[in-house]
């Protein structure tokens, strides 16, 4: 393992950067299966928000997570008719999408990124759910649903 990325890596760092070019000093490397990846935290505005923004490239895919939720892509830019990482990304931290993820109590059911007049009003998609966290990048669509729960 000589510590250098990936060409696949590389190729996504630098998109990223001329996209997000204010964030290069949070870059660091990731090791895995003795590959070299591109990785990325960035700390939400949010305060409620249980985990970071992160872009990784192991395994020669994008994923992108944020609190609960990621989600997987084979570029960060390109055509694909479920999004590219760029527009994920620019969707969690453009105000419009927050993650809506599902709990029974501290055991995670499921999460989506949607749109704002989506969110859920209940457990109807998951009805083993008893609580509902809606977390957003700058936490201006941060709330919680208490749900009854169906077993």
């Amino acid at each position: 393992m000589n510590g250098n990325l990936t060409e696949f890596s590389n190729e996504v760092k630098t998109q990223f950067f001329e996209s997000f070019p204010a964030l290069v000093k949070l870059e660091h490397k990731i090791v895995e299966n003795e590959e070299c990846a591109f990785c990325i935290e960035i700390k939400a505005p949010s305060p409620k928000a249980e985990h970071p923004l992160c872009i990784d490239t192991s395994g020669e895919e994008v994923t992108v997570s944020f609190d609960a939720y990621h989600a997987h892509f084979n570029e960060f830019f390109g055509e694909s008719e479920y999004g590219t990482a760029f527009e994920f990304i620019t969707q969690i931290i453009g105000g419009e999408f927050a993650v809506v993820s599902y709990w029974r109590e501290s055991q995670w059911c499921g999460s989506s990124l949607l749109r704002k007049e989506n969110f859920p009003i209940n457990n109807e998609n998951y009805p083993y759910a008893n609580k509902i966290q809606i977390r957003s990048w700058a936490g201006n669509l941060d709330s919680e649903i208490e749900c009854v729960p169906r077993n």
